[in-house]
């Protein structure tokens, strides 16, 4: 039981990040199409809502990105590790830079260039950590599901698909004792 503890625990935190980056997918879509009625302020507080939410989902996703690290480390450990840390520290740069814009210490002129580049880094770990893991066969449609992921609007569907393979992982249906370099795979057991 205490095994399954660390792999509920990232399940729980990507289902929630993937929770609450749908409601802030909403609100954009609400943002988007006050902007195009001309109700200016209430687009402004829709925005402010959803900007509030991606500091809230994206660090959610960090348990998440440790899982499937660790799920992935045996088959490719450079790139699942380069992949962990990169998202990690991009999720760390959209917070942040996310923060300093809701209390208006940056404008969003000034901001949307530096969160685009963090963003794009949270997407490329997402696809290398899909990759390492179909590389083993521990996570089909991985790749797939990165690049869902590295979209605002996708990154609920994959915060859902990475839930479900840590649940999985947890459960045991996922042989997470895979072979190490220079190590042989270990035998199953009769």
């Amino acid at each position: 039981m205490a095994k399954r503890a660390p792999w509920r625990w990232a399940r729980l935190c990507t289902q929630a990040a993937g929770l609450v980056a749908a409601v802030g997918v909403v609100f954009l879509g609400g943002m988007f199409v006050a902007f195009a009625v001309g109700a200016t302020p209430v687009a402004m507080t829709l925005g402010r809502i959803n900007d509030v939410l991606i500091m809230i989902a994206y660090p959610l996703a960090i348990p998440g990105l440790l899982g499937l690290w660790w799920l992935t480390r045996g088959q490719a450990p450079v790139r699942s590790s380069l992949a962990a840390i990169l998202g990690i520290v991009s999720i760390g740069a959209i917070a942040g830079l996310q923060a300093l814009l809701v209390r208006e210490v940056l404008t969003f002129s000034e901001q949307v260039g530096p969160v685009t580049l963090a963003l794009l880094g949270f997407g490329t770990s997402l696809v290398l950590l899909g990759a390492a893991g179909r590389s083993g066969g521990l996570l089909p449609g991985g790749v797939r599901m990165g690049l869902a992921g590295a979209t605002y609007v996708g990154f609920p569907l994959w915060a859902r698909w990475a839930a479900r393979e840590l649940g999985r992982a947890g459960a045991g249906a996922l042989d997470t004792t895979v072979a190490r370099p220079g190590r042989s795979a270990p035998s199953p057991s009769t």
